[in-house]
């Protein structure tokens, strides 16, 4: 391409194939929509299948989703054996699941807190790379978290809920973006972090009644949260949506190895 040749394509992903993991709700859902609403077709995946069912009639004819645990290993497998290649990988499925006290942190927490975060991304990115390297084309976004690239605030913690193992896996999320990025430059294959501020789980939203309180903040901590914010407002879903959409499509094809925060400048101050 030379500097006078228009973009190919722009953002469409029409004809491209993508996979959502933890996209049955919240912000794996606005991913896969956003993604689809360029023209991928979408599969997410999720251990809860009336979330993914939910999220595909919503997604709309073309797309679909894939019930499996990401840290089981035949996961991997039968994804394999499905047949269906991608050309795009969101690595969205994550969280802190053992966020107690760090001082009762265990071992097994900590290693199973990786293996979600970090080790799932590194086992997908092993099983479809080679087919995005024959294609000569690929996408592969990981979400990490601006406590990726800065440590909680201790005031900021509910009592006795420390995110020490979720933060180790988060940077080390961003370090294996780097690997693979520098790894596979000359693939065709980019690989980008988004790192989410604050995106507070409405409490309407339908993951909220399984795990009471995950990400929903009381009217006091959200106003703190907000006045810690430059744009003094809290992230929605939308917000990040966009980032993914645009790393995935061709407009961002000279993009790669980068950590895009998404966190309405959380982290400049």
């Amino acid at each position: 391409m030379t500097e006078s040749t228009p973009l190919p394509d722009g953002y469409s992903l029409k004809g491209r194939n993508a996979l959502v993991t933890g996209g049955g709700t919240h912000l794996g859902l606005a991913m896969a929509r956003a993604v689809a609403a360029q023209g991928a077709q979408v599969t997410v995946l999720g251990r809860t299948e009336r979330f993914l069912t939910a999220a595909v009639e919503r997604l709309g004819p073309g797309h679909r989703h894939f019930v499996a645990d990401l840290v089981q290993d035949n996961t991997y497998d039968r994804l394999l054996e499905d047949g269906t290649h991608f050309d795009i990988i969101v690595n969205n499925a994550g969280g802190d699941p053992h966020d107690g006290k760090w001082e009762e942190q265990t071992a097994e927490h900590w290693l199973y807190t990786y293996n979600l975060n970090v080790v799932s991304a590194n086992r997908l990115a092993q099983a479809f790379v080679p087919g995005m390297k024959e294609r000569g084309w690929g996408r592969i976004i990981n979400i990490a978290s601006v406590y990726g690239m800065v440590a909680p605030n201790p005031m900021n913690r509910p009592p006795g809920k420390d995110c020490g193992a979720y933060t180790a896996a988060k940077h080390a999320m961003i370090g294996l973006t780097h690997f693979l990025a520098a790894k596979l430059g000359q693939t065709g294959i980019t690989v980008n972090a988004v790192s989410p501020g604050m995106f507070p789980l409405p409490d309407n939203d339908p993951y909220a009644s399984v795990i009471p309180g995950r990400g929903t903040f009381d009217p006091e901590r959200r106003a703190r949260m907000d006045a810690q914010t430059p744009l003094g407002r809290p992230g929605v879903p939308v917000d990040l949506g966009g980032a993914v959409a645009f790393l995935a499509s061709p407009a961002a094809a000279f993009i790669t190895g980068q950590n895009l925060a998404v966190d309405g400048g959380w982290t400049v101050w």
